[in-house]
């Protein structure tokens, strides 16, 4: 009876795999989930499409409790090698985040960052990864995923180094890493196991970019080995800017010592990136509207939102006025981080039952965030600049310098630059296991351990004003706005290339903002594991206590300052515009404490040799850190106020149930997972941003949220070619929301309920191809739900010839139909009529080609 029941269970499994469809080759193979904190890790297999297909023995050790493998642990792990990432060349981490089930991405800012991370229905607020955390080699990237101009995805970098990229959403990622209750994400290093390496060199082929990758490792000793590796990269970026907007390089190695009789390792590494990369707020698109949903997209006149950039030529270097109330010139830079990082990791087994494992990580980490927003609007709606009427609008660079701007659309947005001067970390984490079994069928293991994170967060904002044209694709142009002539024909000049003025935007609130902040987290954490029989049971708890310390200061009104440019009439006087400073008086003293318990308890029934389920239940903290500035939560000696100590912590509850398969019809082999969750949140946060909504909105965000849903993920493997599907969905609600009751019921704006991936892929050994498919479903632009927008598909093809052994030739093509669609979310900006608008799109690019030729040594 029982075999009968499993064979059922497997067919089951797989007609729900068939009707899904499928995702890339070389995706999800059978690599292993390795947290380095803990395990030397094993180099990626070299053998095509999927490894054995089965992909469920690898031991797991990346928030997991113990040596057991994927089919033992009662947890939602994925692995994706390097060779299925770089198949389909993904233009930014989001790109590669969007490989994994359950991970929720808006990454259309472009290659450097800044994506909105969520994961299984966990609305994204205010921006920024806030439960979601990236590690590389078992370390948080940054200890806070959402710091303001800073978030995690600034400081890390997919390259060849990587043998693998792992996830574990849900339940122990509570327990097993600070500030990351959602999820875990860990870019798994090569370590010289595996000897040789490689040349990739990829260039656009319908754009201008040059990329080279480079990566080798080997023996130098029987007890000693090293990795190295890095990319260089120079050009225009996916948008075709008209100079090196994209630029920059990653070096990283290590070296290890094993140590005699195979009882541990000493290792030593580095890392050192220095990055440049365009950054984008929005690409406006017209939207049509019928009965509040949008039916269709389209470009604007002479603007086409699949290869926009606010960046350009006019627009490489602006002015801003620094602390020192002086004016400055500076470049847009996009987001160009810089990190130099150096580490180790001591892992040593004392007998078979006992190890010890420490890594640590100092980060000195830097940078600069300059972007001009795109903030569209209708050129008839600008009437006044500063309390003065509007005459005229003039180009004041490029071949209409000078003559009138009649363009329908214009964009008035903010133009950042906000230096990062200290972003860096030292983070240690160190740990005792222990195991014993008591007979053939029962046997405990624990872990107790200690994580040491300091976090620097210091930074200065110089956000203006500015005025730019809004009717070409690329080198948008800055405009200046005159007044009413007078009575002699002239007419007073009301902004300085385009500035209306400096520190001024979003009311003066925040462009003069400047903070100097370290949060300490010390975290102390025990997981205990027991195995009875078929049965394993898997309790974990962890208490984080985190210290924020240092002050911030806040813009105050300065004098206005009379600034000349390329269109003040001769002999005549410039524009006179209003500025803000930053105050030499702090505003917040940060001196305070916060302790929380995160826990979770899993447990795992193995039916047989191919088939497990298990139920997971936990509960995350998450604290807010810099986020919380300006907001009047802190009393004069830097404690926290009444409303400061209840909105500084956030909760995360999550209840899974999973299944995981795996077998063979005939020559198919195949693997299935399959977990249904439910998960609570209580958010509390700060989006200063809502003050410049006319009327001002309350900043202050406590909201609550409850979603439950579906993630299947599934592979089949047949005769060297192979689909493979991921599937989430998660229908989220909004429970509470005393600043907005409308919205309570209704789904949190910018988040599709269903997400998905479906992929296939053929390799003959001389040719290998393949096809891969990204999508959702619709989202809304309001939490009120009164505007939907509907769900878009991705779809990229690649090819890869062999003519000798060890060099590869390929072909990549993504948004293979140039689709102009939307990643979720945005909003409308401006009403063109009542069925037309002007959409805040987070656009796909268009369609990008790219050759690549890769020598394998």
């Amino acid at each position: 009876m029982g075999e009968v029941t499993n064979d059922k269970l497997r067919l089951a499994i797989l007609a729900a795999l068939s009707m899904a469809s499928a995702a890339p080759l070389y995706a999800q193979s059978a690599s292993t989930t390795t947290d380095t904190s803990t395990t030397p890790a094993p180099e990626a297999s070299t053998e095509p499409a999927g490894g054995d297909g089965v992909g469920l023995d690898e031991i797991v050790v990346t928030a997991a409790a113990g040596d057991k493998s994927r089919l033992r642990s009662s947890i939602s792990v994925t692995q994706i090698d390097t060779q299925a990432i770089q198949e389909f060349t993904p233009r930014s981490e989001g790109a590669v985040l969007r490989m994994i089930p359950g991970i929720q991405i808006n990454d259309t800012a472009g290659p450097g960052g800044n994506s909105n991370i969520g994961v299984r229905g966990i609305p994204v607020s205010t921006g920024g990864s806030e439960y979601v955390q990236l590690q590389e080699d078992g370390l948080p990237v940054t200890l806070f995923g959402d710091m303001q101009f800073g978030n995690n995805d600034y400081w890390i970098r997919f390259d060849q180094n990587v043998e693998r990229v792992e996830a574990v959403r849900g339940g122990s990622a509570s327990t097993f890493a600070s500030q990351a209750p959602g999820a875990i994400i860990n870019y798994v290093s090569k370590t010289g196991e595996t000897e040789g390496g490689s040349i990739l060199l990829t260039r656009g082929a319908n754009y201008n970019e040059t990329r080279l990758d480079f990566d080798y490792g080997e023996h130098i000793s029987d007890t000693v080995r090293f990795h190295v590796g890095g990319f260089f990269k120079d050009g225009g970026g996916p948008e075709n800017l008209g100079y090196d907007a994209s630029q920059g390089y990653q070096l990283k190695g290590n070296i290890t010592k094993d140590l005699d009789d195979g009882k541990g390792f000493i290792r030593l590494n580095f890392k050192r990136l220095d990055d440049q990369e365009p950054t984008n707020t929005s690409m406006p698109t017209l939207a049509t509207i019928n009965a509040g949903t949008i039916t269709g997209l389209s470009v604007l006149p002479g603007l086409d939102a699949r290869n926009y950039s606010s960046a350009g030529i006019y627009n490489q270097q602006f002015t801003v006025l620094n602390q020192n109330g002086t004016q400055q010139l500076v470049k847009d830079e996009g987001i160009h981080p810089i990190a130099t990082a150096v580490g180790g990791q001591f892992h040593y087994d004392f007998d078979h039952n006992i190890t010890v494992n420490d890594s640590f990580r100092y980060t000195v980490q830097s940078g600069v965030f300059a972007n001009q927003w795109t903030t569209e609007g209708l050129t008839s709606g600008v009437t006044s600049v500063n309390g003065i009427p509007v005459g005229s609008i003039l180009y004041t660079a490029g071949p209409l310098k000078g003559q009138e701007y009649t363009s329908a659309f214009i964009n008035n947005g903010a133009q950042a630059y906000v230096t990062m001067r200290d972003m860096g970390s030292t983070v240690n984490d160190l740990s005792f296991s222990g195991k014993y079994d008591w007979t053939d069928d029962i046997g405990s293991s624990a872990k107790l351990g200690w994580f040491h994170d300091r976090q620097a967060i210091a930074a200065d904002w110089r956000i203006n004003n500015e005025f730019t044209s809004l009717n070409t694709t690329q080198n948008s142009v800055p405009l200046d706005v005159f007044g009413v002539p007078g009575a002699n024909g002239t007419a007073a000049q009301l902004t300085a290339n385009g500035l209306t003025g400096y520190n001024n935007q979003w009311g003066g609130c925040c462009g003069g903002r400047s903070y100097d902040l370290s949060y300490t987290d010390d975290a102390i954490y025990l997981d205990f594991d027991t195995k009875v029989g078929k049965l394993d049971l898997d309790p974990s708890i962890r208490y984080d206590t985190v210290r924020g310390q240092g002050n911030s200061y806040a813009p105050v009104a300065g004098a206005d300052v009379t600034v000349a440019d390329a269109l003040t009439p001769a002999g005549s006087v410039g524009a006179t515009i209003p500025t803000y400073n930053t105050a030499t008086s702090p505003t917040d003293t940060l001196n305070y404490t916060k302790s929380y318990t995160s826990w979770s308890f899993g447990a795992l029934y193995s039916i047989d040799n191919d088939t497990s389920v298990f139920a997971r239940a936990s509960r995350g903290g998450r604290f807010n850190a810099d986020r919380m500035l300006y907001s009047g939560d802190f009393n004069a000696n830097g404690s926290l106020d009444a409303h400061g100590e209840a909105v500084a912590l956030n909760f995360l509850n999550q209840q899974e149930l999973g299944v995981k398969d795996r077998g063979s019809f005939g020559d198919v082999r195949y693997t299935a997972e399959a977990t249904l969750f439910h998960t609570t949140l209580t958010e509390h946060n700060y989006d200063f941003t809502l003050l410049s909504k006319n009327p001002p909105e309350d900043p202050n965000i406590s909201a609550q949220y409850r979603g439950e849903g579906l993630e299947f993920t599934g592979q089949l493997n047949y005769l060297g070619g192979f689909l493979v599907t991921d599937i989430t969905y998660a229908n989220s609600k909004i429970t509470a929301n005393p600043g907005d009751p409308q919205s309570v019921g209704q789904e949190p704006q910018g988040l599709p309920s269903l997400l998905y991936r479906i992929s296939a892929g053929y390799d003959r050994g001389l040719f290998a191809l393949g096809t891969n498919i990204t999508g959702h479903n619709i989202s809304y632009t309001t939490n009120d739900n009164t505007l939907s927008v509907p769900g878009s598909a991705l779809v990229s093809v690649f090819g890869i010839y062999r003519p000798f052994d060890k060099l590869e030739v390929g072909v990549n093509v993504s948004n293979l139909l140039n689709k102009l669609g939307n990643a979720g979310g945005g909003g409308i900006q401006a009403n063109v009529s009542p069925t037309l608008g002007i959409l805040d799109n987070s656009a796909y690019y268009g369609r990008l080609i790219d050759v690549s030729v890769r020598y394998k040594f």
